[in-house]
């Protein structure tokens, strides 16, 4: 039986194939993912999931709040996620790894810590169930703006500057440093708007900040947040990965 969809009268002002006269989709969530591409199931995310995510941001953020407020007496100075990882013991997930960098550009680690989120993984296809719930972690993590620099494989950066929860990076990084390394550069083109911009930064695996971190073997990119809370210290951040002096 044929699903019915809606009668589009002689006077419509929607086009014939727009999408409210067309059959309902009553396919499983799950049979939806799998028709779809990696960009498709972000924005399917985002926008199916959206008022959970909005939903758990408010409860969340409540959350770390007391506790971090009441608990610890500490609030965050500086936020690093890093998606797909070799997900093993690494020096970088250990805050200590950082305490240098963040001394050196004046937080005060009796007043703050640093936030790092260095266990969630993403498949290329992220059709499993364990990518998907982790793509709405990484979604709500950047829609309450507590993430300063995010790194990952460059497929997922990608995919997220695309939607523009990644700055541009021609705003925040001094020109010297955006032409020497305009090769190394993850350039996109925005959904909405159809702007290019480059989102983030290759580091290969020689590079000696990431060989001591232990995160990526293979190399990796680094962008910044779109509107991040400490933008100016993940600026610093990453030109002291790529080993360039900060003024």
């Amino acid at each position: 039986m044929q699903d019915e969809k809606n009668v589009r009268p002689d006077f419509a002002k929607l086009p014939e194939n727009s999408a409210f006269y067309q059959p309902e989709d009553r396919r499983s969530t799950r049979d939806k993912l799998k028709d779809m591409d990696f960009r498709q199931k972000l924005s399917f995310i985002a926008e199916y999931y959206g008022i959970n995510i909005l939903v758990t941001l408010a409860i969340v953020g409540a959350v770390l709040f007391l506790i971090l407020h009441f608990a610890f007496g500490k609030s965050i100075g500086f936020s690093i996620m890093a998606v797909n990882t070799t997900l093993e013991q690494s020096p970088a997930d250990d805050a200590d790894f950082f305490t240098d960098f963040l001394v050196k550009n004046g937080v005060d680690l009796k007043k703050q810590e640093v936030s790092i989120d260095s266990g969630l993984g993403v498949s290329a296809t992220g059709e499993d169930s364990a990518s998907q719930t982790n793509l709405r972690t990484i979604q709500t993590r950047f829609m309450a703006d507590s993430v300063d620099v995010f790194m990952s494989d460059e497929e997922l950066l990608y995919s997220l500057g695309e939607f523009e929860y990644l700055e541009d990076l021609n705003s925040c990084l001094p020109a010297e440093v955006l032409d020497k390394y305009k090769d190394d550069l993850v350039v996109v083109k925005c959904v909405e708007t159809g702007e290019n911009r480059p989102v983030g930064i290759r580091i290969p695996a020689d590079n000696e900040w990431l060989r001591s971190s232990g995160w990526y073997p293979d190399g990796a990119v680094m962008g910044i947040q779109a509107g991040a809370e400490h933008e100016q210290l993940a600026v610093t951040f990453v030109l002291e990965v790529l080993g360039e002096e900060v003024k």
